[in-house]
């Protein structure tokens, strides 16, 4: 019992000496946990759409050699359960782990941070690499083989002492040594432009971190212009990527609907809500992707009911005209019975 309060006490004093390593001050409101909405918004991309994620896993890691296999889009990505057993931290939560499943398959660990230069997302990503090998790791022939994802984070507001990538050093016992890298992404280094060209569809519905200046002054009519301008732009790239098949509509709808949520979030923390719901033509946000896909679904049902019931009618009808041709048979049968049940009558002298 002691030795877990020391183990708690360490970790508090482990706790204030990464936030000294903060140099940027994180805005009060974030800390109480409103970057929430964007990480609800990130991670409901992943899980609905998880091969836009392929296309940020190569910008991470693959442009910068970290990774050999350069993906298609076409790979079977399977979740894996963000939550990892701590005795420290009952709920040490990640934003997305996940499986390539590929000729070279791969597990990747993605981070989604608001907090500009925020030294402790870092280590935090270590802490998460010592639970998963402590969680995965395998006995095997006298060998204990304990494996660490590839990791990345992605900066959503980023300054100038933001790190493009941490190297984590492990030395081991027997003058034993280990390094690897953590990269970072900065999304202030894209525009619309560059991520439709390198297909980060997945990094849309963030941009309005990019203009968050224009969002605190929205009542300016300078700044509302480029808000509006910049709006436009995004749901135009949208529009033509499903047209040419980049993306399906139901990826259009889940990207269309994170972005809404994102950029609400942003009004309300600027306290711009009105504004900015103007601009995007005062709709109500919400998560219509799954309506769409569940629309489809009840449409598909009810045209299969439709074609069944059109069967139906047609099998109902085919036995309706066969039984009039059987009815006819009949009654002309009979006709001819009758007839002949007359001739033989007049033959034999009877009344007909």
């Amino acid at each position: 019992m002691r030795m877990k309060k020391g183990i708690k006490q360490m970790d508090k004093m482990n706790q204030e000496h990464l936030d000294e390593l903060n140099h940027e001050q994180v805005e009060e409101s974030e800390q109480k946990g409103l970057n929430k909405p964007y990480d609800s918004a990130f991670k409901s991309i992943i899980q609905k759409c998880p091969r836009l994620a392929l296309f940020l896993i190569n910008e991470m890691f693959y442009q910068r050699g970290l990774i050999s296999k350069k993906y298609d889009g076409t790979e079977q990505v399977r979740l894996l359960n963000g939550e990892l057993s701590d005795v420290l931290d009952k709920n040490l939560e990640e934003d997305i782990r996940m499986m390539v499943e590929s000729e070279e398959s791969g597990n990747f660990h993605l981070e989604c941070e608001s907090a500009p230069g925020n030294a402790y997302v870092m280590l935090r990503v270590v802490r998460y690499h010592v639970r998963t090998a402590l969680n995965n790791m395998k006995l095997v022939n006298g060998h204990i083989k304990v494996r660490i994802n590839d990791s990345g984070v992605l900066f959503l507001r980023s300054t100038e002492n933001t790190p493009e990538k941490v190297i984590v050093s492990i030395e081991g016992p027997q003058e034993s040594s280990m390094s690897y890298e953590i990269p970072a992404l900065m999304l202030k280094s894209y525009t619309e432009e560059i991520l439709m060209e390198k297909e980060l569809y997945i990094l849309l519905p963030f941009l309005f971190f990019n203009y968050e200046k224009d969002l605190k002054n929205v009542k300016d009519p300078e700044s509302y212009k480029t808000l509006n301008t910049r709006w436009g732009k995004i749901i135009d790239h949208l529009k033509e990527k499903t047209a040419d098949g980049s993306i399906n509509a139901y990826e259009e709808q889940t990207l269309y609907d994170a972005l809404k949520v994102v950029v609400e979030a942003l009004a309300q923390k600027n306290k711009v809500t009105e504004e900015v719901k103007e601009i995007m033509g005062g709709k109500v946000l919400e998560f219509r992707a799954d309506n769409v896909f569940n629309a489809g679904k009840n449409e598909g049902f009810k045209k299969g009911f439709e074609e069944g019931r059109k069967e139906e009618r047609k099998v109902w009808q085919n036995r309706e005209k066969e039984r009039q041709l059987e009815r006819q048979r009949l009654q002309m049968e009979i006709d001819r019975l009758r007839t002949q049940l007359e001739e033989m009558n007049r033959s034999a002298g009877l009344p007909s």
